[in-house]
């Protein structure tokens, strides 16, 4: 059987599962603020809808304001969708980063295999797709998994092209492009895999070697023209401004500024790998004792080279720890298949850590105050019929990994593993956002402004509120306001128009209000309270809008 077909055969395969995973809850999850994710997700949706509105490619705008912090492919991706609906939706959101998912973990399988063996690719892939963060971010509006699916390309191709040197040249154009494609993404952190590369062509020939061997001129050529295509246009718009405001004001600062919370990464790399977390310190340690073959060499490094990067930065968030998954699905895979038979004392405490960790994370589940606040908003209130699939995904991979390991049966743990993450997710995601809709109702709100608006354009006062999630669902910029005396002079106007305001910013400053407004609504949204106000002075009996 010709070896070629079967390794399309099988990543087919791969891609089938990773699609019937990732693309069924697409679209349905509110586009909304999000806790952590700040208002990012609505800020590039916005960032599309102005793209197909003005008919622009690069000088984008948001409220209003240019917004050119990062290179715009997943709005340029994002458009290309909503043509197919005509308009930008939560679904056409979502389906450039579900594909991307698909990419990148067939691209896992493909490096996987060249690396190792067959079997090592499957279930690399397969470990990445229910790694707990990788999943989240699949359901993210967001480019980080974009950074990650080029990335991984550019990983398989750099391989093929140094274990393959007779066809070489066009796998390092390749290459070349998919790091391009990664910077596209998302600027400089597309680099990273390209400095993964050039440490491990270091260990293996040396400075002067590293340096011939990178020196590709069509490819370079080919990463110098995708690049100039949307950096070219945004230089255009204005040299100075761009410096100051993305090249420092966002990149540079973003790395080079204090941290805000050291350790962060490593601690979202621990939650975002679980399962796999449990078998990944001794995968790990493997993995440094074999440093000296090659292919391993280079799955540790495409591990630990994101993570050298991105922990010492100044700004650290979950999804930036996206980048550090498939290196740490590789080595996990290697290890399962390679040295998973190997029976040892530390396997069998893990594979008893794991159940009791099972069994905590049961009990954890029923008991929200044991959570951060932002998850208290989803745990709280579900129930126990809702909840058991998830219990039962939990004693799959309690058993699994505790049979597995102490028995020494790798597949065991793998396929084990796999099944219950795949129940835990792929029904988990359903009532997650059900709950996340309740939470963050953004078109409730923009629903209770719009039956106020014949008085007068909404407007929104700024004390801590940035939600262009709003934007998003009204189909318009609400009119922002800044400062007291502009909140004064807006409400006073004759037609009486309303004022969104968050309860913090009332109680702070409503003293200072005149004429003094009326609350007309108060909604949840998130951990805070939103209130609707106006001045309706005049105003006709029986013509304010009730609930």
């Amino acid at each position: 059987m010709d070896f070629g077909a079967t390794r399309i055969r099988a990543a087919l395969v791969v891609a089938v599962v990773a699609a019937l995973l990732v693309l069924p809850p697409a679209g349905r999850r509110l586009i909304a603020t999000g806790g952590i994710n700040g208002d990012d997700e609505a800020r590039y949706t916005l960032m599309a809808r102005d793209m197909l509105a003005r008919g622009v490619w690069f000088d984008l705008h948001v409220r209003g304001e240019r917004t050119w912090e990062k290179p715009p492919l997943l709005p340029w991706m994002i458009a290309a969708c909503a043509r197919i609906r005509g308009r930008v939706t939560e679904a056409t959101a979502q389906l450039p980063v579900g594909l991307a998912t698909i990419v990148t973990v067939v691209a896992t399988f493909l490096l996987a295999d060249a690396l190792f063996t067959r079997r090592a690719g499957l279930w690399a892939a397969l470990i990445l797709l229910t790694s707990y963060d990788f999943f989240a971010n699949s359901q993210q509006v967001l480019p980080d998994m974009l950074v990650a699916a080029f990335a991984t390309l550019a990983a398989w191709c750099f391989w093929r092209a140094v274990s393959e040197p007779s066809r070489g040249r066009w796998h390092w154009v390749a290459f070349y492009g998919a790091v391009a494609l990664a910077v596209f993404a998302k600027g400089p952190l597309g680099l990273v895999a390209l400095l993964s590369v050039a440490i491990w062509l270091w260990t293996e020939h040396g400075a002067a070697g590293t340096v011939r061997r990178l020196w590709q001129p069509a490819g370079i050529g080919i990463f110098a023209l995708i690049t100039m295509a949307w950096l070219g246009p945004f230089l255009a718009l204005g040299p100075r401004s761009f410096a100051a405001h993305t090249i420092w004001g966002d990149w540079l600062t973003w790395y080079f500024g204090l941290p805000g919370s050291p350790g962060a990464l490593a601690y979202w790399v621990v939650v975002g790998c679980l399962p796999w977390t449990l078998v990944g310190a001794v995968a790990l340690a493997y993995a440094i004792r074999a440093w000296n073959a090659p292919a391993v060499r280079f799955a540790l490094l495409w591990f630990a080279v994101p993570f050298a990067v991105l922990l010492p930065s100044a700004h650290q968030k979950m999804r930036y720890a996206l980048a550090i998954y498939p290196g740490a699905a590789l080595v996990v895979a290697w290890w399962a298949d390679a040295h998973g038979t190997t029976r040892t004392i530390v396997g069998r405490v893990i594979g008893w850590v794991a159940v009791g960790g099972a069994a905590a994370l049961v009990v954890a589940l029923r008991m929200p105050q044991w959570w951060h606040p932002q998850m208290q908003l989803y745990v709280r209130g579900a129930s126990w019929p809702l909840l058991l699939p998830v219990f039962a995904g939990l004693a799959v991979i309690a058993i699994a990994f505790c049979w597995g390991l102490c028995a020494g049966r790798p597949a065991f743990i793998v396929y084990g593993g796999v099944a219950g993450m795949v129940l835990i997710l792929g029904y988990g995601i359903w009532p997650f956002n059900q709950r996340y809709n309740e939470v963050w109702n953004f078109p409730a709100l923009v629903s209770r402004m719009d039956a106020y608006a014949p008085y007068g354009m909404p407007a929104i006062f700024k004390h801590r509120l940035d939600w262009r999630a709003i934007d998003f669902y009204a189909g318009r910029s609400p009119h922002s306001i800044e400062t007291i005396g502009e909140f004064n002079a807006y409400v006073a106007r004759p037609q009486h128009p309303v004022v969104v305001i968050d309860e913090e910013g009332w109680t702070t400053y409503g003293t200072q209000f005149v004429p003094m407004p009326r609350v007309l609504e108060q909604m949840a949204i998130g951990r805070e309270t939103l209130m609707i106000v106006r001045a309706d002075d005049g105003i006709p009996s029986g013509q304010v809008p009730r609930r």
